[in-house]
């Protein structure tokens, strides 16, 4: 009987943790910038701005992407002797 109530109780609690939604961070150059929010899911200036048209918003550079971007990889340093 204890087996098959922890039995049960692992499967509800994989169920539980398998329906959780999973959330992935968008790092492009580009943000639009609500005031209450940021989405810095565009590419490019031109798509921040017409996303950001006719509504209170501003596009601003994505200081994370220039930092972590794709085409930063990190590069161990050099032990100078």
């Amino acid at each position: 009987m204890m087996r098959l109530t922890f039995v049960l109780l692992a499967v509800a609690v994989v169920t539980v943790i398998a329906r959780s939604p999973s959330i992935a961070e968008v790092n492009r150059p580009w943000c639009a910038d609500y005031g209450h929010g940021v989405n810095c899911g565009f590419s490019t200036y031109e798509q921040c701005k017409m996303t950001a048209s006719g509504t209170n918003t501003w596009c601003v550079q994505n200081q994370w992407y220039w930092q972590y971007g794709p085409n930063n990889e990190r590069q161990p340093r050099s032990r100078r002797r």
